[in-house]
């Protein structure tokens, strides 16, 4: 397990349990229970025990950041670093896990916050920075193409997850259903993707 960096996992995973110490210093004002889920319309339609909020969530988000710099580093030990990109990767969750306990704790404290437009943002950024770092990728996973291949392959999913960052975000400005639009997208944009790396895969390599 040489290859793992623990360094990078454990203050990634601490950033992700901070908001613990937040929790515990408001849980006096927090009611005994909270919104975890709103639908389009900024509504709660789930609720969780205060205890489950303040503590729960950010042990489910360190766990799946743990997964995720697994993943990351094993990658990174089979095809080599893109230190960049997998920097990036490995603060989505922590970042992800900070923003959304503070959204649900300021609710629960009754701050006037769109979770819509809030999630968008934040979702649209996520798209917007993944996807500038793909093009920059030499290799894609799963499928059996060369580099130059990968390279073009990356460059088609960097574009359009750029582009479905941009949708996120312009439907900040826009009434919610448009949201609901992009959430749908997320549909094709997977299936064209997806599509799109066979099919050049398979293409470029029958050139060959």
């Amino acid at each position: 397990m040489k290859f793992i960096k623990w360094k990078s996992l454990i203050i990634t995973c601490v950033v992700c349990l901070l908001p613990i110490l937040l929790g515990v210093a408001l849980w006096e004002r927090l009611p005994d229970t909270m919104a975890i889920h709103f639908n389009i319309n900024n509504e709660p339609d789930n609720f969780a025990s205060k205890t489950f909020v303040v503590f729960g969530l950010p042990l489910l988000m360190a766990l799946l950041q743990i997964i995720c710099c697994f993943i990351n580093d094993i990658n990174a030990k089979k095809h080599g670093e893109r230190k960049k990109f997998e920097r990036a990767t490995k603060w989505i969750i922590p970042v992800m896990t900070v923003v959304l306990q503070i959204i649900t704790l300021g609710f629960a404290l009754g701050w006037q916050i769109d979770i819509r437009r809030a999630v968008a943002f934040l979702v649209g950024m996520i798209f917007f920075v993944i996807g500038n770092y793909l093009p920059k990728f030499d290799y894609v996973k799963n499928y059996d193409a060369d580099t130059q291949t990968a390279r073009k392959i990356n460059r088609f999913l960097g574009f359009e997850t750029v582009v479905m960052g941009a949708l996120f975000l312009i439907s900040i400005l826009l009434p919610s259903p448009f949201t609901v639009a992009c959430i749908i997208l997320l549909i094709p944009y997977t299936i064209i993707g997806t599509v799109y790396g066979v099919v050049t895969a398979r293409k470029d390599a029958g050139k060959k």
